[in-house]
């Protein structure tokens, strides 16, 4: 949801432009800020929010036009709005998951009872179930969307997509065990 609020912030300030055109970096800068200045529902480092925005503003600038920021905002064709959410969560989104990722399912794993249970060192099989995720998520990060859109084309939080999603999250299960032997 925090997603669509940005958005609709850009689509209000710059919808002056009438045809199609590349987001520009005033554009992108514009969301860099509000995305920053709003705090991780996940609760990221400041340093994986930095990261994540920053890398989303680039991404949009390098894969969207005014027309798919106006396309997010559309109320009356919620089709279309919905195309261009899933557009952007696979391409702007998904390339910018690795360290967010990193970051969230490290904190999950170490705060997690059941951690402490399965081995002597909770910050070393976190630490390394999450490195596995995180390069995981940099090399097949927009296959995985892909994957979940398919499976729940409805999701709007990238990293609620990630944490809502069974298949996902066995795989994460699966590398919190293979770090444990």
């Amino acid at each position: 949801m925090r997603l669509q609020i940005i958005l609709t912030f850009i689509f209000i300030t710059f919808s002056g432009q009438a045809i199609a055109a590349e987001i520009s970096k005033e554009m992108a800068n514009t969301y860099y800020n509000n995305c920053i200045s709003k705090e991780s529902p996940q609760k990221l480092s400041p340093e994986s929010q930095e990261f994540l925005c920053a890398c989303t503003a680039s991404n949009m600038m390098e894969t969207m036009t005014t027309d798919d920021i106006r396309a997010l905002s559309n109320q009356e064709d919620r089709k279309t709005a919905r195309l261009a959410l899933n557009y952007m969560l696979v391409n702007v989104y998904a390339p910018c998951m690795e360290y967010p990722a990193r970051d969230h399912y490290f904190n999950t794993c170490v705060n997690d009872p059941k951690t402490k249970k399965i081995g002597k060192n909770p910050e070393k099989i976190c630490g390394c179930m999450a490195d596995k995720v995180a390069s995981h998520l940099a090399e097949n990060g927009k296959d995985e969307f892909k994957e979940i859109l398919s499976r729940n084309p409805n999701v709007t939080d990238p990293m609620g997509a990630l944490e809502g999603d069974k298949k996902f999250q066995k795989y994460v299960s699966q590398q919190v065990l293979s770090c444990v032997f």
